[in-house]
């Protein structure tokens, strides 16, 4: 995904999250893993690309970034500078060097053991361009009998209101039990339902998961835990809850459209606020042109604070470029845009 505001500012990209001034694309699974990238207005690129392979690892393991230029860097060289959207579980380096007349560089990403799969952003940013990539870090495997993940991974609600999102678990070869399902690790004030809260043997299925969210519930981001165990074994997958209050509504106008460069077209939306200020963000984006939920695609921001202010805000995704068969679900606060049909959508 990728972002543009109208008027050129400083800005500062930390993560799947975006920083101080700002706000594409973390997969919640390892097979899905987005790309995103932000530019201001006026400025050429200076940064083409960030890709991380493998896009998955297990905690505590490493993985690798490529930071690719547009062009190859003067002499003496130039530094890119690399955050992470969470520094705890996989911290990128710095700073990292390319050398003049080089147009890319590689560098180690550490990463942290983690008791449940967790969807990480890692940005490069270099004379005022932002790019990113996904890597998920993965819990180990304890059983090797069945995964349980959650798509959308993360959940904006007010206040007052709920929010659905589908588990899914899978059986390996083999596996043949009923699956139990749960949710741990919930504040006070947040209640859910699972529909169906069993997985019949052979323990491949889906259940929808609502997430009721109490009028005194505090606004921020919760992390839960979604959890599949057949009375032996148990695996689980994070869901991140983020609560709005009604009274911080940003006044958001959303256009979803098609964004235009270098002769491709991505799945975009321009975003107007009418209240300035910091709310949280999200995007998801399914095949079909209806917005399941079953037919997750990918996702960025995660309920991750971005500033907005006087000006337009344009976001993207970069990894399924000109393929209308799509749709997304667009999030700036407490409010949401309606299901974009990008098969009908016009240019931004």
């Amino acid at each position: 995904m990728r972002f543009s505001k109208e008027t050129c500012i400083s800005v500062l990209l930390l993560a799947g999250v975006l920083l101080p001034l700002l706000g594409c694309g973390a997969s919640s699974a390892p097979e899905n893993t987005g790309g995103f990238g932000m530019t201001t207005a006026g400025q050429a690129a200076a940064l083409a690309n960030v890709s991380i392979n493998p896009a998955s690892v297990t905690g505590g393991s490493s993985s690798q970034v490529t930071i690719t230029l547009t062009q190859a860097a003067p002499a003496p060289g130039l530094t890119i500078a690399m955050t992470s959207s969470d520094p705890s579980v996989s911290s990128a380096p710095q700073n990292v060097a390319i050398a003049g007349g080089q147009m890319n560089a590689t560098a180690a990403i550490p990463t942290s053991p983690v008791s449940a799969t967790t969807p990480i952003t890692i940005s490069a940013s270099y004379n005022g361009s932002i790019v990113g990539a996904n890597l998920s870090v993965l819990a180990p495997n304890t059983t090797g009998s069945f995964t349980v993940t959650v798509k959308p991974a993360a959940l904006t609600v007010k206040q007052g209101k709920s929010g659905s999102t589908t588990i899914t678990t899978k059986g390996s070869s083999g596996f043949d039990q009923a699956l139990q399902l749960t949710v741990s690790k919930r504040p006070s004030g947040v209640t859910v339902s699972l529909n169906p809260k069993t997985i019949a043997a052979p323990g491949s299925g889906t259940s929808k998961l609502t997430v009721n969210v109490a009028g005194s519930v505090a606004t921020g981001s919760y992390p839960l835990s979604v959890n599949a165990g057949d009375g032996k074994t148990s695996a689980s997958a994070s869901l991140t809850l983020t609560v709005t209050s009604d009274s911080s509504s940003p006044g958001a106008t959303f256009k979803g459209c098609w964004y235009r460069q270098g002769g491709h077209r991505y799945q975009g939306v321009d975003v107007s606020v009418k209240n300035a200020g910091t709310y949280p963000f999200n995007a998801v984006l399914y095949y079909g042109a209806t917005c399941n939920p079953n037919s997750f695609a990918d996702q960025f921001g995660f309920g991750q604070p971005i500033q907005f202010g006087g000006f337009g805000y344009t976001f993207w995704f970069t990894d399924f470029k000109d393929q209308t068969n799509m749709s997304a679900l667009w999030y700036v606060g407490s409010q949401s845009s309606a299901c974009v049909n990008y098969a009908v959508a016009p240019d931004c």
